[in-house]
């Protein structure tokens, strides 16, 4: 039986452990300003959180959300994503635990607490369109293509969508 998928807090001295995930090849591959990443993890915007993605007990990976503005989906052109959805980056920092199926049951997770607060329309995550294994995992958790976008210094990538009102 496979151990758990939990997230648990991220505090000040996890940086250093970002730090290192975002370094590795099969991450660094896709997160192209790791700096902004680390900055962000060690002090989120009031509507952020952060976690820990954790395999029996064990950090394999970080998540964060962030709920979005309207005046934010306008500027990047999503502007048929409602107000108040939560936009999510995740990565599985571990190599041995790449593959195994740990972000989409983290993603899981997410969903289930995201669901409780009964106002938030939907979620999304934005993917390389290269990114084969991040578009499967989030597929595998309920989400789907809504279309492909530029957003700046990433070039094509695809809006992935999950509508907690369609998916209740």
């Amino acid at each position: 039986m496979e151990a758990d998928v939990t997230l648990t807090g991220f505090s000040s001295t996890d940086v250093t452990l970002l730090l290192r995930w975002l370094a590795a090849p099969h991450v660094a591959a896709w997160y192209l300003d790791p700096e902004d990443h680390v900055a962000w993890a060690a002090n989120p915007p009031p509507n952020g959180e952060r976690a820990l993605i954790a395999v029996g007990g064990r950090a394999v990976g970080y998540i964060r959300w962030q709920s979005v503005s309207r005046e934010v989906l306008d500027s990047v052109g999503l502007h048929e994503i409602p107000s108040g959805s939560v936009d999510i980056d995740i990565l599985i920092g571990e190599p041995e635990f790449v593959g195994r199926g740990i972000g989409p049951r983290a993603l899981l997770v997410l969903l289930s607490k995201l669901r409780q607060r009964r106002d938030v329309p939907m979620l999304g995550l934005t993917t390389s369109v290269q990114n084969l294994s991040a578009q499967r995992a989030y597929t595998k958790a309920g989400f789907r293509i809504l279309r492909e976008y530029s957003p700046t210094g990433y070039g094509p990538c695809y809006l992935m969508v999950y509508n907690l009102n369609e998916n209740a």
